[in-house]
């Protein structure tokens, strides 16, 4: 009789055992935000040096200026937001840009290498619920024919870490 209830035991856990992996993998897979999200808030007669670039799929800033979108966290914790960025480098300084949470700056103002797009780590809490994350390009400096330093942002994402 033991022997009949263990084993049925054993097939429920092995039954119940790909929810559980599921269920595990969902909580570690990261948040994407969709960089067709992003807005941007620009000064008159701008508009054209901010935008979403669907063919090379990135956000390019051409001067300096912010890019917001709306991101729902599920639950309380200890996130990474994670941006993918690249920038053209100008006068030995590459591209820096700052992120924010609701206003907040997390981590420090952030200067691209030059080459392949990296990805950059800000570690942040956030509360459960829907919060406006920024992405700031801060440093741009162009003189036509000679140098012109710009960012672009290849993907953003959040992954719970606790």
């Amino acid at each position: 009789m033991r022997t009949l209830r263990l084993a049925s035991l054993g097939g429920v856990v092995l039954m119940l055992l790909p929810v559980l992996v599921t269920a595990a993998d969902d909580a570690a897979k990261p948040l994407t935000v969709e960089l067709k999200a992003f807005a941007f808030k620009v000064g008159d007669g701008k508009e054209s040096l901010f935008g979403y670039n669907a063919d090379d799929e990135k956000l390019f800033f051409y001067t300096n200026g912010t890019a917001e979108a709306k991101v729902k966290v599920p639950e309380d914790g200890d996130y990474e937001i994670r941006v993918k960025a690249s920038g053209d480098a100008a006068l030995k300084e590459g591209a820096k840009f700052k992120v924010a949470v609701n206003g907040k700056q997390v981590g420090k103002e952030t200067e691209t290498a030059d080459g392949a797009p990296k990805e950059y780590v800000f570690p942040t809490s956030l509360k459960a619920g829907e919060h406006k994350l920024t992405i700031e390009f801060t440093n741009d400096v162009y003189k036509e024919g000679e140098y012109d330093r710009n960012l672009y942002v290849h993907g953003v994402a959040l992954k719970k870490v606790k």
